[in-house]
């Protein structure tokens, strides 16, 4: 913990650490969260991904996609959870598991092979799991199940929606189910050029039974020349050359306003959220996240991964760099008879399947990228390794006529944002809170870390996830980091300047305890299993859950 910096950002606070729980809090009398249940029988990537709460039968359903257990889920009880904090939270597993359940026999057939459990999703009795096809380029499916009150799962039907269904959410009324169909370049697209298009799926629920069929929606009327293609903002990002608009757009991530009528989707990869209409189910509108001037001080980034974890890293504004919001997870909320949505910036890039020659990110220090000298008159200091020379930066963007780059951008916000719902305007953007907080409340142990610092020059902490949810009638978010490994609580009181409440980690050196959050579920208190409200983590890298009360 960086002493120094914590006395500039709050009067008093202190770090409460439980052999190698760290809960940063600040002093005022918000309420605070401590973890009391922990699952880690069975820890490995590919494990507890997602998670999703069942109030009847007081358990946590899980993803499980690993080599032996393929396409799969597993439920875990929380009856017998109590409010005492773990004594050892790093090794405990205090929570037991049942078997892990393949959904494969319920959804292979009639020409669909599972290819991997992407989500799940809970509302009342009914689960839906959201199943990638082989190969992902295929059609994916909806497989569901009916929760008993033990949290037996029965299966009910498959319904196909779009290509590598990824994020999902029932609206808080139950009556539809909203997929994001990513359509992700194929694994072998430098050789094949399959890309299929982006999509939205819509189903119906009606007295807890799914309809037969999905409506999907995709983009293709935003394509060049087709009836709304003049709708599209030049700020959507369409990134790979050759795409149309439909392909080149990946659904993210789902929420729904709380009054059940519009989806908000991130775009991760394209910048932007679209906002799906539910009453008419129609694309209302894409709306493009903007640039993030990191020119200006409170948008200050450590951008090199070549410095001394040993000593604080050194935030710093540049000039003419730009972030590249792309959300990744999305929560709404009311406040004052107001709508918002709240966004993750993580950032993403699709290099993972281009062609070498096809990649679009590039280090600002490689000799490809030439700065121009009137928009970076220190060009030569700022290429260095240890200024921005090992940063990644799109490099088909900002370039002049003369191919010289007046303008770097690059990847994620490495922040939450909170947009007006009505209007899309941004309220508010953390700034570089993120960096700080992690970077100066982080044991030092785990600074140095690739994990860590080795991001520093790729999206830094990363932004992935984020839930919200009440507690003694305040609205707070949950934002998870994956690289820092840890959770953020923040008051949502006054959306436009949200604050700060604790940092929530699990771990002291990236060995042990809970590592890299990545699914999010909060449970108010009404019902959970102690009367206190919860928030329930799952850990991609060490394939683990904790369930965190917040009172």
């Amino acid at each position: 913990m960086r002493a120094k910096f914590l006395k500039s950002i709050v009067l008093a606070a202190t770090l409460v650490t439980l052999s190698g729980c760290a809960v940063f809090e600040t002093s005022n009398a918000a309420p605070k969260a401590t973890l009391v249940g922990r699952y880690a029988l069975n820890p490995g990537a590919g494990v507890a991904e997602i998670v999703a709460y069942h109030a009847t039968s007081r358990s946590v359903f899980m993803t499980v996609d690993t080599p032996k257990a393929p396409s799969s889920f597993q439920r875990i009880s929380l009856s017998n959870l109590s409010s005492a904090a773990l004594a050892n939270p790093t090794t405990t597993s205090n929570l037991s598991a049942g078997p892990v359940i393949s959904v494969e026999p319920d959804v292979n057939g009639s020409g669909f092979k599972a290819g991997g459990v992407q989500t799940l999703a809970i509302s009342g009795n009914l689960m839906a799991i959201a199943v990638q096809a082989s190969p992902k380029t295929d059609l994916g499916v909806v497989a569901f199940y009916r929760l008993d009150a033990q949290g037996n799962a029965a299966f009910m039907k498959k319904v196909s929606v779009g290509s590598l269904p990824d994020g999902m959410a029932f609206s808080p009324d139950g009556s539809k189910l909203v997929v994001a169909n990513e359509g992700e370049l194929s694994v072998n697209f430098a050789k094949d050029s399959i890309d299929p298009v982006g999509s939205i799926s819509i189903i119906s629920v009606a007295n807890g039974v799914p309809g037969d069929k999905a409506i999907t929606l995709d983009f293709s009327e935003f394509n060049a020349g087709a009836s709304r293609a003049g709708e599209l903002s030049p700020e959507v990002r369409i990134g790979r050359a050759g795409a149309t608009v439909a392909q080149d757009i990946e659904p993210e991530y789902v929420a729904i306003s709380p009054d059940n009528s519009q989806a908000f989707v991130t775009l991760q990869e394209n910048n932007s959220v679209a906002v799906v209409n539910l009453r008419t189910n129609r694309i209302d509108r894409i709306v493009p996240m903007g640039y993030k001037n990191h020119g200006l001080a409170a948008n200050a980034i450590a951008a090199s991964d070549k410095v001394s974890a040993s000593s604080p890293f050194v935030l710093k504004p540049y000039v003419n760099l730009l972030g590249i919001y792309m959300p990744d997870g999305i929560a709404t909320f009311s406040a004052n008879g107001t709508s918002y949505f709240i966004t993750a910036n993580e950032g993403d890039d699709r290099d993972d399947f281009l062609a070498k020659d096809q990649k679009e990110t590039q280090r600002v220090g490689h000799s490809s990228m030439v700065l121009g000298s009137s928009a970076f008159a220190n060009a030569a200091d700022l290429k260095k390794e240890t200024e921005l020379g090992r940063l990644t930066v799109i490099s088909t963007m900002g370039r002049n006529s003369n191919g010289q780059y007046e303008k770097l951008y690059t990847l994620g916000g490495r922040s939450f944002s909170i947009y007006n719902a009505s209007t899309g305007a941004q309220v508010y953007d953390s700034g570089s809170d993120l960096e700080k907080l992690a970077y100066s409340t982080m044991p030092s142990a785990l600074l140095g870390k690739e994990q860590v610092l080795g991001r520093l020059d790729n999206k830094g902490p990363e932004p992935e996830s984020v839930v919200v949810g009440q507690v003694n009638r305040k609205t707070y978010a949950f934002v998870a980091l994956e690289r820092a490994s840890a959770i953020l609580m923040y008051d949502l009181t006054d959306p436009a300047a949200p604050k700060f409440v604790q940092w929530l980690q699990n771990t002291s050196d990236l060995s042990n305890g809970d590592i890299s959050p990545e699914g999010l579920s909060f449970v108010p208190a009404s019902q959970s299993p102690t009367g206190h409200a919860l928030l329930i983590a799952g850990y991609e890298v060490s394939g683990t859950v904790a369930v965190w009360e917040i009172k």
